[in-house]
């Protein structure tokens, strides 16, 4: 098998752990909206045989949705010490344990404690996972094909979203919809892509930059090698591996990592960076259209069966392909290019969706149409740029030493504000009447990326992870001819 080869399937079974994070927002956005779920969670109250929102109804679907980004929140945290006391492969292991287990929890639920319960699990899971997959795959993957092969992480998000919109939309039409096996069949699902998580990661080999930081020598040749399709006896592995080596001893020389080290001098401007980065991915609304899509499209006029089955499968399958330009766009052009026109055109979009649903109050509802494709302008926009950048860009740009801790510190961002974002929606959306200027908000933070990435984002293509030092002001590792790599 050709080097190229190897990469590709070792990032892709480190990228399901993205797939299980798609299948989640994929099940829970149409669980939300199935009938008898919201019968048995108390979330609807039947008057003279209609159906009527509980009181609480808001925040049961907040705490469901919030409950799930905590654990998120918690595994990013527990997993910036994880990735680096147990390696990046088995911390991808153990998330996916996780995974299972919520998805068990969830499908078994017979009341909301238990249901939250799980949800908590499979947050735990999906912050592990966020931090570490395009760690690990940043880790493995060659300067020339990084920014690509870290992408893996966000296509298969996307894929996962489709994937569990289409099993979802076939327990739909096919179980009955007055039995609770509809929602505990799409929740019990979850199980399916954990395992698999598992059993693949646990054939591709560990993070070579990780063996080094861990002196086993060896081993972190021995994977170079087998990752560029080369033998431990090839000088070009022997010289990888060499300047890996150097920028893991000139590391050490430091001393221990601090925590405190990462708001300081060129880390702090790192941290800043991916900290900033992450906050206004989860500013662009991006989770509000996915977690929410069936009340945003009924909010637009649209019908029941369409908001629940058609368009959050074109939703999802919109989101999937638009991944594919940013794959190739991504090593082509730069992460700079990217993230700045992504910001630009996702404004675009959501003044789009703003003018077409205020127009359609007012004319024809045929206008409301408007804001669908605006909405897939939207999703193109995020799913090519912003959606898979960011996550490859703080995977490469902090030093070894610090980076499980500052791509952990980073990911904790982007779930705490997924987190506030997602619980306080509902209730935002009820204040304003479920009225369109919620989309004025998302289009200003746009606005905002599109400069803040034009002034303040370096670009980091085609550089190697310790090149990428460099960029940002730190000294450059020993010249890889003064270490000697010890061979068998």
């Amino acid at each position: 098998m050709s080097s190229v080869n190897y990469n590709w399937l070792v990032s892709f079974a480190a990228g399901i752990g993205g797939l299980l994070f798609g299948y989640e927002i994929g099940v829970i956005g149409q669980v939300l909206g199935m009938e008898i779920f919201q019968t048995d969670f108390g979330m609807v109250n039947v008057v003279k045989g209609v159906r009527v929102d509980a009181e609480n109804r808001p925040s049961i679907d907040g705490w469901i949705t919030t409950t799930f980004l905590l654990g998120c929140i918690a595994g990013a945290a527990a997993c910036s010490i994880l990735a680096d006391r147990i390696g990046r492969k088995y911390s991808i292991i153990t998330s996916g344990g996780f995974f299972a287990v919520g998805g068990a929890l969830q499908a078994a639920a017979g009341s909301l404690a238990i249901l939250l319960t799980g949800r908590v699990f499979s947050g735990l899971a999906i912050g592990i996972a966020s931090m570490v997959v395009p760690l690990y795959i940043a880790e493995t993957a060659p300067a020339s094909t990084r920014g690509a092969l870290t992408t893996i992480y966000q296509l298969m998000i996307t894929f996962g979203i489709f994937v569990a919109t289409a099993v979802n939309c076939i327990i739909i039409k096919t179980v009955d919809n007055t039995s609770s096996l509809e929602w505990r069949l799409a929740l019990g699902m979850q199980i399916i892509p954990a395992v698999l998580l598992v059993g693949l990661v646990s054939l591709i080999p560990f993070s070579p930059r990780w063996l080094a930081e861990k002196g086993r020598h060896d081993e972190g040749l021995e994977v170079i090698a087998k990752l560029r399709g080369l033998t431990s006896s090839d000088q070009a592995a022997i010289d990888e591996y060499n300047l890996i080596r150097a920028g893991s001893d000139a590391d050490k020389a430091i001393g221990d990592a601090s925590w405190g080290e990462l708001f300081r001098g060129p880390n702090g401007r790192r941290m800043i960076i991916a900290i900033v980065n992450q906050s206004l991915q989860q500013l662009t609304g991006i989770n509000v259209i996915l977690y929410y899509s069936a009340d945003i499209f009924k909010a637009m006029g649209f019908a029941s069966a369409d908001t629940i089955i058609a368009f959050p499968l074109a939703n999802s399958f919109v989101n999937f392909l638009a991944t594919f330009p940013g794959m190739w766009a991504v090593d082509r052009f730069g992460r700079k290019p990217l993230l700045v026109w992504g910001g630009l055109g996702m404004a675009i979009g959501h003044a789009g969706v703003y003018t077409f649903l205020t127009l359609s109050k007012s004319g024809p509802q045929s206008l409301a149409w408007g804001a669908i494709i605006s909405v897939y302008i939207f999703l193109v926009c995020f799913a090519s740029t912003w959606g898979p950048v960011v996550w490859s860009y703080q995977a490469e740009i902090f030093p070894l030493r610090l980076r499980a801790r500052g791509t952990g510190i980073a990911t904790m961002t982007n779930w705490t504000w997924n987190a506030i974002i997602a619980y306080a929606f509902p209730q935002v959306f009820s204040a304003l009447n479920k009225e369109p200027t919620v989309y004025w908000i998302f289009f200003s933070f746009c606005m905002i990326m599109f400069g803040w990435a034009w002034a303040f984002v370096p670009e980091t293509k085609g550089k190697t992870l310790e090149e990428i030092s460099e960029v940002f002001g730190d000294k450059p590792a020993a010249d890889s001819e003064n270490v000697t790599v010890v061979k068998k």
